[in-house]
């Protein structure tokens, strides 16, 4: 590969990563994890630890926020909007970068990157970008033993990657030892057995860490975690489905950089590279446990989130094993400006189009209209909240928060149960026995009406769909997310689109009689 075709492809890679990047910070791509890792990240700038109005918070772990803090020029939410896009575009172009380098496959390291997977992971606030980085950084450190086993600065920067990966997101320990096994079967035992002290340490390290983190809040990862509700079948329905529509664009992406240059392909008759084994077993790794962990747990669905990387690195894998070209160039430039362009408009359905298309009728800057989401109106001590009234920002990718709509040191309360079990309506009065009334409010500003609220009341959990042998639609089995009870308190106290004191609801005849009972 010469030198000016090799700079002219990483400087398209770099292109797309940066356009992906400009529509991120353009449109916002801010979710309610996003706001979380920012109000953290404004925390650790401001001396306060990994904290929310002086709480620990280790729902989220602190790895990422501490990216973002480390990379932001100003501790304030606006510029971190800002700032934790570029932060996202270094850490994407950081895993290119450990991939070519670790197995000098630059087909295999553009598909792990240049896909609508990972593209639309990096326009989000979400420390999964991190999650890729540690184990693209694992990778090529574990390729550097490899091939220098005597060199120990690169056991420290295996090191490093993998303590990074624990404080990224929990499920990186777990996945660790998944991919010591991967340096097992792929570099060999001689190579795995120097890495284990580094894979140690790490284990170690993130013990410590869930034994802090369930000192500090009771649990390990600072949450009850409760048991999947749904049933098995469903679940695998919802797997399969899954790997099926994250896989579709990046086979696309494949059979276009492959089908541009047809001509130079050839099927691989050599032996495996241990790099291309160990990103394929990673792969298909990650997609197991990703599988088991919410087979067994209640938490976000199978979606690109969740399962997504896992489908990238198998897919990835795969094209490194099998597909090759006679010449040692790259695939060409065009083919893959061509797929990254789709990849980043397309990446989030038509969402991107569609915020192309109204700036023409109307655009507000995400980062500059935050107020927008923020409440406006007499000090609120404690709300009890249900839904956050609608904003300008809501037709874009730009989610709110109740700590940022009421405030972070605002008390909430929602009668939405953490549990397995739903809130019941004398449980939920008696959570309000110790609020002192001054300052307290339900708010139902979000409601237009007492049927919208009972709508909002009326949702429901998917637990199964039930087919007949016989044909016809399958029946579908769900549980109510909000107690009967609760739900029947609720629509007799609401007044529609108004926030109405603490004490006036609970003098209500059907307050007390439940308050009585109770």
């Amino acid at each position: 590969m010469s030198i000016n075709s090799k700079t002219l492809y990483l400087a398209a890679v770099a292109a797309i990563l940066a356009l992906s990047m400009g529509l991120a910070i353009a449109f916002g791509y801010i979710s309610v994890d996003s706001w979380y890792y920012i109000f953290l990240a404004d925390s650790l700038r401001h001396g306060q630890g990994c904290s929310l109005n002086g709480t620990y918070l280790a729902v989220y772990p602190c790895g990422y926020p501490t990216m973002l803090a480390l990379t932001a020029p100003v501790a304030d939410p606006a510029f971190l909007m800002v700032s934790s896009k570029l932060t996202n575009f270094l850490l994407l172009a950081a895993s290119f970068v450990f991939v070519y380098k670790a197995s000098r496959n630059l087909l295999m390291a553009t598909l792990i990157v240049i896909n609508p997977v990972t593209l639309l992971i990096g326009m989000y606030t979400w420390s999964e970008n991190l999650l890729l980085f540690c184990v693209c950084g694992t990778f090529f450190a574990i390729s550097l033993i490899h091939t220098h086993p005597r060199k120990w600065a690169f056991y420290g920067l295996l090191a490093l990657f993998l303590v990074l990966g624990c404080f990224a997101r929990y499920i990186f320990a777990p996945f660790a030892f998944i991919l010591f096994i991967c340096t097992w079967l792929a570099y060999g035992r001689a190579t795995a057995l120097r890495t284990l002290a580094c894979f140690a340490i790490a284990g170690v390290v993130f013990l410590g860490y869930q034994a802090f983190n369930h000192h500090m809040t009771g649990y390990g990862t600072g949450m009850p975690r409760i048991a999947a509700p749904e049933a098995k079948l469903l679940l695998i329905r919802q797997f399969i489905i899954a790997v099926a529509g994250c896989a579709f664009g990046i086979i696309a992406v494949i059979v276009v950089l492959a089908g541009a240059s047809w001509n130079r392909l050839s099927l691989s008759r050599e032996k495996t590279s241990p790099a291309v084994t160990f990103v394929l077993l990673a792969g298909l790794g990650f997609l197991a446990l990703a599988f088991v962990l919410r087979f067994r747990t209640q938490f976000d669905p199978y979606n690109v989130r969740t399962i997504g990387y896992g489908v990238v690195l198998t897919l990835a894998g795969l094209a490194g094993r099998y597909i090759r070209w006679r010449k040692d160039e790259p695939p060409k430039i065009w083919a893959l400006l061509a797929c990254g362009l789709a990849c980043v408009i397309f990446c989030d359905g038509l969402s991107i189009p569609q915020d192309l298309s109204d700036l023409r009728t109307g655009y507000q800057f995400p980062a500059a209209s935050v107020s927008d989401l923020i409440y406006k109106g007499p000090p609120l001590a404690t709300v009890v909240y249900f839904q956050l009234p609608a904003s300008a920002l809501d037709t874009g990718n730009v989610d709110n928060i109740p700590q940022l709509h009421y405030g972070k040191s605002v008390r909430l309360i929602t009668p939405m149960s953490d549990t397995d079990k739903p809130e019941t309506a004398a449980s939920f009065l008696h959570d309000l026995d110790d609020v002192p009334p001054q300052g307290c409010v339900f708010d139902f500003t979000a409601f237009a009406s007492v049927r919208d609220f009972d709508t909002f009341l009326s949702s429901r959990t998917l637990m199964d769909h039930r087919f007949s042998l016989f044909g016809g639609a399958p029946q579908t089995l769900s549980k109510p997310d909000y107690d009967p009870g609760l739900k029947a308190w609720l629509i007799d106290i609401i007044q529609a689109g108004r926030m109405v004191p603490c004490r006036d609801i609970l003098s209500l005849p059907s307050s007390r009689r439940i308050a009585t009972l109770s």
